[in-house]
């Protein structure tokens, strides 16, 4: 039904519609016209054989009426003879009457008439000129009916009148009807076959115009491979591929420029579907815009939560929805897991041209670089604001400092050295010497300070590390077990190096729980004895504690991030201990998984023995 339809409301189907409309109304007009023609020319041809006879008659039916009158014949019924050799003559004859002058049949075909007054004999006997007519009875039907009066001279002695049959003259006519009919019928289906040949070879280069034009989409413009034709159509055919051509140069500058655009860009539906994305955003996750159409928007950016069905859906506050319902432009910041980054998300509407929001336009600007030189800023202020605090107390920690110092190192000098109290004076001074080395790392974290580098032993340095933690170690009952090759040497500062696996090994005491272990490996690392032409040391230490989030794992180096409870943590010891081992040449890692654990990977340049022996330090 719809394909009928279709065709009526074509240009094809108007057109076939219209010619044969025309074509039957010409060929009925000349059916009808060369219908009424011979009907009127037989008629007229009747007629006037009708006039011949009925004058021919007359004459001889007035000589007989004169003879009678003037006595020259008997009335032995002379008249009736007359009229019955014109009806075995002239088979089309239907009746033979003569009235007199009164309207009283004086003659007729059929006997049984004689003497009668017929109702419009009065009509008839007032013709003063022979009249020939076609009259249609009700009941008789359509015949012809002659009239001419019988005069002698100048005096009428009766009137004769003549009915014809015309119903061979109708039934040739109406074969005659049939004749034109039919031959209308064949004309008429041989035009239209011929129209409708006609059109469609007319309106064929139309169709493929057509269909050319409905093939063309973003991406997709195929011009006409067939020659212009020399007409109208060639004329539209070419106006079509110039229209192509500006609407290809239009589309290719639009794409590069929406592929130009370093921004991630998508243009969604009302649906969360992406219409279109740009080549920016497909290279951010490794894939291709023809693969982010017709994904879900978030799907495109949250990828942890299209993996989750319970979750499928937009994000909080979504700057699309709040864009679709006041159709205004939205932004808000916006952490993407799936492009590792932190974006400005701004999100613009979509207008059709019944000024209703069909979709909106997603930008998102990487701010990632942007927020990290924020906080390092805020840190540095964080920095010199402690800087200049550290600068006003440094003074009243360090006098009392100095006196535990200078009291401790007096008795280490007082007590026997098999007393028991001598290890724990020296714990107290070593201990008090390292808070005055804190102090002053806290004065100098933010600018280079110069260090006492000397040759150190891992497993020493090591070994002291835990004897500081021991107390903190031994209340928690943790388990330590350590695994440290043999002639393991760096040139460093032992207390910086030192005070570094001090911070790491107290924040693994904090995460783990009472009863839990702590692993301390540490050895040549031959996989990187060819990186910058030298050998390094690995020193892993690993706890069995709650772990730390993924999304914490790349802040724990920042200067006052810290993830333990107001007041028991500054969020220093990590950080101080990044830049130690960074001006050591070396490099610090960290993997952790939540609930098995965390592992801290310290990565230093190795000595040589002969380095060592000499007291020199290569560069």
């Amino acid at each position: 039904m719809m394909k009928i339809k279709d065709f009526l409301f074509s240009l094809r189907g108007k057109a076939i519609l219209v010619a044969t409309f025309f074509i039957v109304i010409f060929m009925a007009i000349t059916g009808y016209v060369i219908l009424s023609r011979e009907k009127a020319l037989y008629l007229k041809d009747r007629e006037n054989q009708a006039r011949v006879l009925v004058e021919a008659a007359g004459i001889n039916f007035t000589n007989t009426l004169l003879y009678q009158e003037v006595g020259l014949i008997e009335e032995t019924g002379v008249i009736d003879l007359y009229i019955l050799d014109l009806l075995n003559k002239e088979k089309s004859i239907l009746t033979v009457i003569i009235f007199d002058n009164d309207g009283k049949v004086i003659a007729h075909c059929h006997l049984v008439e004689h003497g009668k007054f017929y109702e419009n004999a009065e009509e008839i006997i007032t013709h003063q000129a022979t009249l020939v007519r076609e009259v249609n009875d009700k009941n008789r039907g359509p015949f012809l009916e002659a009239i001419t009066p019988l005069i002698v001279g100048t005096k009428r002695i009766a009137t004769l009148r003549i009915e014809f049959s015309l119903k061979d003259f109708y039934v040739k006519l109406a074969d005659l009807g049939k004749w034109i009919f039919s031959l209308t019928i064949l004309a008429i289906s041989g035009s239209i076959f011929f129209v409708v040949l006609g059109i469609n070879a007319m309106t064929r280069p139309i169709r493929r115009l057509s269909k050319a034009m409905d093939t063309i989409d973003y991406g997709r413009f195929d011009t006409l491979s067939e020659r212009p034709r020399r007409d109208e159509i060639g004329h539209l055919q070419m106006s079509f591929t110039d229209m192509v051509r500006r609407l290809r140069d239009a589309d290719l500058q639009w794409e590069n420029t929406f592929n130009s655009i370093t921004d991630l860009i998508i243009i969604c539906g009302r649906d969360f579907r992406v219409v279109k994305a740009n080549r920016a955003l497909a290279q951010g996750l490794n894939t291709t815009t023809d693969r982010l159409k017709g994904k879900m928007c978030w799907e495109v950016f949250h990828s942890e939560i299209a993996l989750k069905p319970a979750l499928n859906g937009p994000c909080p506050d979504c700057p699309h929805v709040v864009t679709l319902k006041t159709g205004n432009p939205s932004a808000m910041e916006i952490e993407y897991s799936s492009l590792g980054g932190i974006f400005q998300v701004t999100t613009f509407p979509v207008w059709n041209e019944k000024g209703v929001v069909t979709g909106t336009i997603h930008v998102a600007k990487d701010i990632t670089e942007q927020k990290r030189l924020q906080e390092k800023l805020i840190q540095s202020e964080k920095v010199a604001a402690m800087g200049q605090m550290v600068s006003g107390i440094a003074h009243e920690i360090n006098n009392p400092l100095n006196s535990i110092l200078g009291y401790a190192t007096y008795l280490l000098e007082t007590v026997d050295d098999s007393s028991p109290l001598k290890d724990e004076l020296d714990r107290i001074a070593r201990a008090a010497s390292r808070c005055k080395e804190t102090v002053k790392r806290f004065l100098n974290f933010s600018r280079e300070t110069p260090t006492r580098m000397e040759p150190v032993d891992i497993h020493e340095v090591v070994g002291e590390a835990l004897a500081m933690c021991y107390p903190t170690i031994s209340a928690q009952g943790i388990k330590v077990m350590k695994e440290i090759g043999a002639d393991l040497w760096i040139n460093a500062d032992k207390g910086q190096i030192e005070e570094v696996f001090i911070n790491i090994i107290l924040n693994a005491c904090d995460a783990t729980s009472r009863g839990g272990e702590l692993f301390i490996i540490a050895h040549r690392d031959g996989s990187m004895s060819t990186v910058q032409n030298r050998s390094w040391i690995k020193v892993k230490i690993t706890d069995t504690g709650c772990g730390i989030l993924q999304e914490n794992l790349k802040r724990i180096f920042d200067p006052f991030f810290t993830t333990k409870e107001p007041g028991k943590g500054t969020g220093l010891g990590l950080a101080v201990s990044h830049t130690i081992v960074k001006n050591h040449g070396g490099a610090i890692d960290v993997e952790s998984t939540v609930g098995k654990g965390t592992t801290f990977i310290i990565t230093l340049p190795e000595i040589l023995s002969h380095y060592r022996e000499e007291g020199q330090v290569r560069d």
